[in-house]
């Protein structure tokens, strides 16, 4: 009987997909750590492209197709290896969800300009102020520090049932110039969108215009009523001049007032600066320079009241 030793069987080679994604997962890690060292457009940039969902499901989607593929085809289902390539995808497909606050390289150098709110009487603001809980614009470069203003009472923003744009009780407000500045850019021809139809339009923004108030700041105001627009590019305005009237213009919900600070005059690619108002009161302070907070829950808007004093 021959004692020939049985040579061992041909080691399997792993399979090449778990790497592809850890080295998408590292360049994820790199997308979300260069923002945090205040690069400017290159952070902007790679924020954008972190935070993408969709870009990062589509991602995930193929090469976890192609693992199940081979898994189907090269046996045994599981291996070790493959179990660690699959958590690296669940890991791939839920980093956009670390992207909530975007690090702005402004965030330390807020704006000189004493603004004021940009329309009078009372002012409930929907979405506003530096945290996710208040704000829903943080994780947004260009609208790090937007607010979304309207005016409420009793916590409704309408009277009735709020299926009309007359409803609403800041619908056709005029709307003022927060800040001496000139106007750089003028969006006027969207209609107003029925209530709660959202994404309509040319524009996310609606029918708005850009102000250039200091060298690399332009105020937007957006979602204006079609036609209102009573200013050109071109002309300089003065703090409390009338710009236009609410609407319901672009991606909105219901007529509100949305208003930010960057530092390009066009959007998306331009980083949010902090922006403060001046000179106004909340309850029974009177606030000199101050970042008012909104916040919505099921009973309705649960933002500041500020209404503009005069200096």
């Amino acid at each position: 009987m021959s004692d020939t030793p049985v040579p061992p069987p041909p080691r399997r080679r792993p399979d090449w997909w778990p790497y592809v994604v850890f080295t998408f997962l590292a360049l994820q890690g790199l997308l979300y750590a260069m923002p945090h060292q205040r690069p400017g457009f290159a952070g902007l940039v790679c924020w954008l492209f972190g935070s993408d969902s969709l870009l990062w499901l589509v991602i995930a989607g193929a090469i976890g197709l192609y693992a199940f593929v081979k898994a189907l085809v090269r046996r045994p289902f599981w291996t070790r290896w493959r179990v660690a390539g699959g958590i690296g995808l669940v890991v791939l497909l839920l980093s956009p969800m670390a992207f909530r606050v975007y690090p702005s390289s402004h965030a330390n150098r807020p704006s000189q300009v004493r603004f004021r709110l940009p329309f009078d009487g009372p002012i409930t603001v929907g979405w506003g102020g530096d945290a996710p809980g208040v704000n829903y614009h943080v994780c947004t470069p260009d609208q790090r520090w937007a607010y979304d203003l309207l005016v409420t009472r009793d916590g409704s923003s309408h009277r009735g049932d709020g299926t009309t744009l007359d409803d609403y009780y800041c619908y056709g407000l005029p709307v003022v110039a927060p800040a001496d500045g000139v106007v750089v850019r003028v969006f006027d021809g969207d209609p107003d969108m029925p209530v709660g139809v959202l994404g309509g339009g040319t524009d996310p923004g609606g029918n708005h215009l850009v102000l250039k108030v200091a060298e690399d700041e332009f105020l937007f105001l957006c979602h204006l009523q079609p036609g209102s627009i009573a200013v050109q590019v071109g002309d300089s305005v003065r703090t409390g001049d009338v710009l236009a009237k609410i609407g319901n213009s672009g991606n909105t919900s219901e007529p509100h007032l949305h208003i930010h600070l960057q530092d390009t005059p066009e959007s998306t690619f331009g980083e949010g600066i902090p922006l403060y108002f001046h000179g106004y009161r909340t309850g029974d302070q009177l606030i000199d320079r101050g970042m008012p907070t909104g916040g919505v829950s099921f009973d309705g808007f649960t933002g500041q009241i500020v209404e503009h004093v005069e200096e």
